[in-house]
């Protein structure tokens, strides 16, 4: 369905202080680029664009585009997932960008699964990533 409106974009929490996620989490975690999780239903619509981020790591590592609605699944802590598609990736979280890069606060994340970002901040994440991305 196309959208008459911009796409929203997103910096969306993967890995937690207890579960981080690996330096090479591609080769561990590439189900990362086709779904993620939510607490609670998001307000992530069809089309919108995630910036994914590695908690622990602080560094942006992947721009994805959400391709369905929300949907409801048997999970204890992300009891809501959306489908996504890959459009940018980083396999080696060494070698992605810091938030900060993108003009976000790490701090801005804590306690947070996801967080809307201007469509600059959105802007930023896509270029320093493209930088170092494999297409």
């Amino acid at each position: 369905m196309a959208r008459a409106t911009e796409p929203g974009y997103w910096l969306k929490a993967v890995g937690h202080a207890r579960g981080p996620l690996a330096e090479h989490w591609l080769d561990e975690r590439p189900e990362l680029l086709r779904r993620t999780g939510f607490p609670r239903r998001p307000r992530i619509a069809e089309g919108d664009r995630l910036v994914l981020y590695a908690s622990v790591w602080r560094r942006v590592f992947a721009v994805v585009q959400v391709v369905g609605e929300a949907e409801p699944r048997e999970h204890p802590r992300w009891p809501w997932t959306v489908a996504t598609e890959p459009l940018l990736v980083v396999p080696t979280l060494d070698a992605a960008p810091p938030v900060e890069a993108i003009g976000v606060a790490a701090r801005s994340m804590s306690q947070q699964s996801h967080i809307r970002l201007r469509a600059e901040h959105y802007d930023l994440a896509v270029e320093a990533l493209a930088s170092v991305a494999a297409r």
